[in-house]
């Protein structure tokens, strides 16, 4: 099966002024991600705040173009499309945003919101979109007299229940999926979780799944891509990336997820200091300042992904660092 989104060395730089009188500096918030995301699987990126995850979720919606890099959703290369065919390329690529309650126009009906993208980019009657939105109304468990409501008559969980069903409209191959249960209740996100497996089994959906809750990352991912300061450290298949971390901070990362069973909990890492400014990183590994496993060919040679334990790993010494975790 041939890849629906590929990135090959993709970034994203921003100049940013230093100060009120200072000159300008560049902020690499995306520095050379690369991955394949086939039709029906799921991509989850995690990391810490300001790692690139969002940035990345605005490159594959095309809100943003990329600085450097290739990146081709359903064979068109974006970097090189024209308008025309941009706009064709975002109609196959939707998003589902984190926070229920700000994504939903509060001043229109769920019908309105529903067919909204509709009446943009497509020439269909009103009971044509009428039609439509009431299907992708009952595909997300909602009733069809919920089409003539106001959002701010729904719960949580019922609004992104109508964001999925908004996404869902104009039948794209890609979602991309920023945060969707995080401001939800525990006991809701399973429920709307389960709701996107049973649409990606569907309509044979690919997510780009964006968390910092592992423990979701955990439920949905099949391959996961851990993050930080714009560079993947960790890339592979979730089973592997959880079960055996090979890089020491996915391995802090993992092991400060809460479990409930007591074999899924992991010795602590401790990480020294604070996440490094992006727009001054430090040379070599940028996980090096923190890093308790540190040497000097981390502090001067920055590490390629490479192939360690059926994933990519970055750093120089997964296969010594494992072996102390381990043991």
């Amino acid at each position: 099966m041939s890849a629906i989104v590929e990135a090959d060395a993709l970034a994203r730089y921003y100049p940013v002024r230093s100060g009120l009188f200072g000159g300008r500096q560049m902020l690499r918030a995306l520095d050379g991600v690369s991955f394949s995301l086939e039709p029906g699987d799921t991509l989850a990126v995690v990391g810490e705040s300001g790692c690139g995850k969002s940035t990345l979720a605005r490159q594959i919606t095309l809100i943003e173009t990329p600085t450097s890099g290739r990146l081709s959703i359903g064979g068109q290369d974006v970097t090189k499309a024209s308008r025309a065919e941009a706009k064709g390329i975002r109609r196959n690529v939707q998003m589902v945003f984190q926070d229920p309650f700000g994504s939903l126009n509060p001043r229109k009906k769920v019908g309105a919101i529903l067919e909204e993208p509709v009446v943009i980019n497509t020439s269909n009657s009103r009971a044509e979109r009428r039609e439509r939105a009431l299907e992708m109304i009952s595909r997300v468990g909602l009733r069809p007299e919920h089409y003539s409501r106001y959002p701010h008559m729904f719960s949580g969980g019922q609004r992104q229940r109508i964001a999925m069903a908004r996404a869902l409209m104009l039948n794209p191959s890609v979602v991309v999926a920023d945060e969707p249960v995080s401001a939800l209740d525990v006991s809701i996100q399973a429920q709307v979780l389960n709701l996107m497996m049973d649409l990606q089994d569907e309509f044979n959906l690919a997510y780009l799944f964006i968390s910092h809750d592992l423990s979701v990352v955990r439920h949905i991912a099949d391959e996961v891509m851990v993050m930080y300061l714009g560079r993947p450290v960790e890339q592979g298949p979730a089973k592997r990336v959880f079960d055996s971390p090979r890089h020491p901070y996915s391995h802090a990362l993992m092991a400060a997820t809460p479990h409930v069973d007591p074999r899924l909990r992991r010795a602590r890492v401790p990480l020294q200091g604070e996440l490094p400014s992006p727009l001054n990183p430090p040379s070599g590994c940028a996980f090096n300042t923190r890093c308790p496993y540190a040497t000097q060919e981390c502090r001067e040679v920055r590490p390629k992904l490479r192939q360690v334990d059926g994933r990519d790993v970055a750093c120089h010494h997964s296969e010594a660092i494992a072996e102390r975790l381990i043991g």
